[in-house]
C-alpha cells in the first residue's frame, strides 16, 4: 500500500482516516454550530473552498495527493463514505438544530457532526478538482460529466453552507391586528420585512362521530374503538350491544332551559340551533339495547370553549359520547404587507403556502381551545436564500444524466453502423 500510483485501497484509507479524525473531534470539542456560519461567514467559507480547489489544482504536479484527488480511485471511496453517512442519517431520527445531539458521535444531528462534515468536505474538494480538470482539458464527450459534477458541487456546498441562513419562524396573528414579529425555536423574537393581518379564520369539519366510553375513566371502549359517522346518509347503526338512531342533529347549537310540565321537577336542558360564537355540535340520540330492549335517549354534545361536552349514560358501565370533530380544512384570509410597498390579499391553508418577498408562509395551527371560533392563526414562515442555487444544482445533475444517456445511445448506434 502507498505505492504509486495509488488505488482504491489508499482512497479508502484516506476516507477512513477522515472519519476517525471526525469522531475524535466530535468527542473532544463537540459538533459544529451552524448558526455561527450564517451570512457573511458562509460566503467567505465558499470563497476559501474555491481558492483551495484552484490552488490545489495548480500544485497537483508537485504534490501527489492533489493529483490523486482528480482520479476515480479517490472519488469512488469518498462517494461511498458520504453515501454511508447519508443512509445513517436517514435511519437515525434527527433532532432540531437547537438541541444537543443525544449520542456521542453526533449522528442524531448529522449535519453538525464532524465525521459528516469532513467526509463531505473531502468529497467536495474531489468533485471541485475533477470539474476544474475537465474544464481545462475540455472534450465534448465529457460535457455531461462536467455538468453533473458542477451540479453536485452546487448541491453539496450550497446545501450545507446555505443551511445557516435558513430561517423557520412561528408567527401568532390575532384577528384584525397586523403582526410583523415572529419567533424561532429558542423563543427569540425576529422583526420581519413583512407583516400579516388576519381578517378571518375558518374551519371545515368532518361529520361528528359517536363512540362508547367507559364510565370509570371516560376513555373509549376497546383497543380499537368502534365509531359511528353521523353524516347525511346515517339512519341507524350499532355500537356494541346498542342500536343507535339520531333524531335531531345541529351543527351549531346552544343549550336552552326547557321548563318541566311537572312543577315538582327541575327544568331540563334542550338544544336549539344557534349560529353564533361558542356554538357546539348537538345530537339527540335514541339508543336501544338489543338483548333487553331497554331504551335510553337524550342529547350528546361535543362541547365548545363556552359549553362543556355532554354524554348520554346508557348503563352503569358505558356512556355515549361524541369526540371533538376533526378539522377537514382550516384556512386564514389574510392581508400581506411588505417593505417594498406590496399589499396583497390571499387565503393561506394547510399544504397551500403563500410565497412573498423570499418567504413561504404556511398555515400551521390555530387556537385549538377555541376550535372553529378561533380568532388566532399560527403561521410558519420559512426563508432559504440558497435554495434556488441548490435547485439549479439538482437540475444540472439531471441534465448531465440525460446527456450521458443520449450520448451513450449515439455512440452505440455509431458503433453498430
Amino acid at each position: 500500500m502507498w505505492k504509486k500510483p495509488w488505488g482504491i485501497m489508499e482512497g479508502s484509507v484516506i476516507g477512513a482516516g477522515l472519519l476517525l479524525t471526525g469522531v475524535l473531534l466530535q468527542l473532544t470539542i463537540g459538533g459544529i454550530d451552524w448558526a455561527l456560519m450564517a451570512w457573511p461567514v458562509n460566503i467567505l467559507l465558499l470563497a476559501i473552498i474555491l481558492i483551495i480547489i484552484g490552488v490545489g489544482y495548480a500544485l497537483r504536479g508537485r504534490i501527489y495527493v492533489l493529483r490523486f484527488m482528480t482520479t476515480p480511485p479517490a472519488a469512488v471511496p469518498a462517494v461511498a463514505y458520504a453515501a454511508l453517512l447519508t443512509v445513517i442519517m436517514g435511519l437515525v431520527k434527527q433532532i432540531p438544530s437547537d438541541h444537543a445531539p443525544t449520542d456521542a458521535l453526533g449522528f442524531t444531528r448529522m449535519l453538525s457532526s464532524w465525521p459528516f462534515i469532513l467526509t463531505y468536505l473531502w468529497m467536495t474538494l474531489i468533485v471541485g478538482m475533477a470539474t476544474v480538470h475537465q474544464l481545462i482539458h475540455f472534450r465534448r464527450r465529457a460535457l455531461p460529466a462536467i455538468i453533473s459534477h458542477f451540479g453536485l458541487f452546487l448541491v453539496i456546498v450550497c446545501g450545507t453552507l446555505g443551511s445557516a441562513d435558513m430561517q423557520r419562524l412561528k408567527m401568532y396573528c390575532m384577528e384584525g391586528q397586523p403582526e410583523w414579529r415572529a419567533f424561532d425555536d429558542r423563543g427569540t423574537m425576529h422583526e420581519l420585512p413583512l407583516a400579516l393581518q388576519l381578517n378571518r379564520f375558518s374551519i371545515d369539519e368532518y361529520p361528528p362521530k359517536l363512540v362508547l366510553v367507559d364510565n370509570k375513566n371516560n376513555m373509549p371502549m376497546g383497543k380499537k374503538p368502534q365509531t359511528l359517522l353521523i353524516d347525511g346518509k346515517f339512519k341507524e347503526g350499532t355500537l356494541g350491544l346498542w342500536t343507535i338512531q339520531v333524531t335531531q342533529y345541529f351543527d351549531e347549537a346552544a343549550p336552552r332551559m326547557k321548563p318541566s310540565k311537572d312543577p315538582h321537577k327541575a327544568p331540563q336542558y334542550t338544544y336549539k340551533e344557534w349560529k353564533s360564537r361558542g356554538a357546539e355540535c348537538a345530537l339527540y340520540v335514541v339508543a336501544v339495547q338489543g338483548k333487553t330492549g331497554r331504551k335510553v335517549e337524550g342529547w350528546v354534545t361535543g362541547g365548545s370553549y363556552m359549553y362543556p361536552a355532554e354524554v348520554l349514560r346508557l348503563d352503569r358501565h358505558v356512556s355515549l359520547a361524541t369526540p371533538p370533530r376533526e378539522p377537514q380544512r382550516f384556512a386564514s384570509e389574510v392581508e400581506v404587507f411588505t417593505k417594498q410597498g406590496k399589499h396583497l390579499a390571499t387565503t393561506i391553508e394547510v399544504n397551500k403556502p403563500f410565497s412573498v418577498a423570499g418567504w413561504k408562509i404556511y398555515q400551521l395551527s390555530y387556537d385549538e381551545q377555541m376550535g372553529k371560533w378561533s380568532n388566532m392563526s399560527i403561521f410558519e414562515l420559512v426563508t432559504d436564500p440558497w435554495l434556488p442555487t441548490v435547485y439549479i444544482g439538482i437540475f444540472l445533475m439531471l441534465a448531465g444524466t440525460i446527456l450521458m444517456f443520449i450520448l451513450a445511445q449515439r455512440r452505440k448506434e455509431e458503433t453498430t453502423l
